[in-house]
């Protein structure tokens, strides 16, 4: 007696009837005639009746590259509170909800400090403080500021090289506010506290962008 060729798998185990094999590209396959998902053993090795053939796909890869302005963007983003109430974690909400209504920003800060979080969301505080503090104004930039916080960080990312360390973004986005007049916004941030990091950061900044002013390459 001869060997079953690949035609046997014309027939579906399921439905025992003659079966178009519909090829996903998943590595496996549906029957026609009754609508069964079948694994990649069930038609391996016969290729006449399936719809196309089978190429497993590589895994996606992401194109999104990180750049210094994407992450500073970030900040300014929360800053201005160009963001959702999603981007706050629910545990986040519901831990300060209990301790709500807060006086301002500061008694936010206070109240994330003490708790056992994962996400304690520092760079929100504009958006938290806008939800929990009913009687408190919140600062906004407008679009012009905006795109000039932007252009005051780019002038500081080229001052350093492509590749290596950097200085905190959060103190950059404190500098970069108050160059553009915009310190009232500084009570909303979290803001770095070593007293030596900040006088280190003020003396670089201050040198780029006074190089910046002098040669053109900023215009105030």
């Amino acid at each position: 007696m001869e060997a079953a060729g690949p035609w046997d798998k014309r027939i579906c185990n399921h439905c025992k009837g003659i079966a178009f094999w519909l090829l996903h590209y998943n590595g496996t396959a549906t029957c026609t005639s009754c609508g069964i998902l079948c694994p990649a053993s069930a038609f391996e090795g016969f290729q006449t009746s399936f719809a196309h053939g089978y190429s497993p796909l590589n895994a996606l890869q992401q194109t999104a590259v990180y750049t210094r302005t994407k992450r500073f963007q970030k900040y300014l983003n929360r800053a201005s509170m160009k963001q959702s109430a999603n981007s706050v974690p629910d545990a986040t909400w519901k831990y300060l909800l209990q301790f709500a209504p807060y006086r301002g920003p500061g008694h936010i800060m206070r109240t994330l400090k003490k708790a056992k979080l994962k996400r304690k969301c520092y760079d929100c505080l504009p958006l938290l403080t806008f939800h929990l503090c009913p009687t408190v104004s919140v600062p906004r930039l407008s679009d012009g500021e905006y795109h000039r916080a932007l252009q005051y960080f780019r002038v500081i990312d080229h001052a350093f090289p492509e590749r290596g360390s950097f200085m905190s973004y959060l103190y950059v986005l404190e500098f970069v506010l108050i160059q553009i007049g915009r310190k009232d916004i500084l009570p909303f941030l979290s803001r770095i506290q070593c007293k030596v990091r900040r006088a280190k950061y003020a003396t670089r900044l201050a040198a780029i962008i006074r190089d910046a002013l002098s040669d053109g390459s900023l215009r105030v």
